[in-house]
């Protein structure tokens, strides 16, 4: 008699798990039992023959996938995994052009402490940029509503590209737009060089 159940417990890289039946009984499946090329997953209903497998322990024969478990949805962490042979401390560009950023401002209060205001101010707007960042990232992995574009972008234009660029580096956010890359490539270096200009311009006045 053929049967359905849940598939509860499976071991993708040995090929062979357990159903469970709707009476709660468990038979073991091989992989070479199921049909179709694709392996089945936790949580996907089976339909199924009975037979006495080896040992005497009863067994699933003639399994198909006639329903399958939703896949889920990453998590932030698995998203920003570094790909395969590329080190997880590999320095992006985003990050150089942070750092220098972030040097010449270190540098312009240095030189000028009345200027302390303006590291608050990158700081602030840096840290409220990354977190949007975040919070976009994981409203695409989940599928809801997205901080739009020109607020990212304002954000960064008003002081928050160095927090803008190093989560888009570790998030691995908003990298492959073109468009949308242009423009943050504009902002990045039109802040650069109006720190460039504060920092050197008076000693060659």
């Amino acid at each position: 008699m053929r049967r359905s159940g849940e598939l509860i417990q499976w071991n993708n890289k040995s090929g062979y798990g357990f159903v469970r039946d709707q009476s709660g009984r468990d038979y073991y499946v091989h992989i070479s039992a199921v049909s179709g090329d694709a392996r089945p997953r936790l949580g996907d209903q089976l339909s199924f023959e009975t037979r006495m497998g080896r040992k005497g322990r009863p067994s699933a024969s003639d399994v198909t996938v006639i329903a399958s478990s939703p896949v889920p949805a990453p998590s932030l962490r698995q998203a920003i995994q570094s790909p395969s042979g590329i080190s997880r401390y590999h320095l992006g560009l985003r990050t150089a052009v942070a750092t220098l950023l972030t040097l010449l401002i270190l540098f312009i209060i240095a030189a000028d402490r009345s200027l302390l205001w303006l590291g608050l101010v990158y700081v602030g707007m840096g840290v409220g940029s990354a977190l949007l960042y975040r919070f976009d990232k994981l409203y695409a992995l989940a599928g809801q509503y997205r901080v739009s574009e020109s607020n990212l972008h304002l954000v960064d234009l008003c002081g928050g590209i160095i927090g803008g660029l190093a989560a888009q580096e570790v998030y691995r956010h908003k990298t492959v737009k073109p468009a949308f890359v242009a423009t943050t490539w504009a902002i990045a270096l039109a802040h650069l060089l109006c720190l460039t200009l504060l920092a050197f311009a008076g000693r060659f006045l």
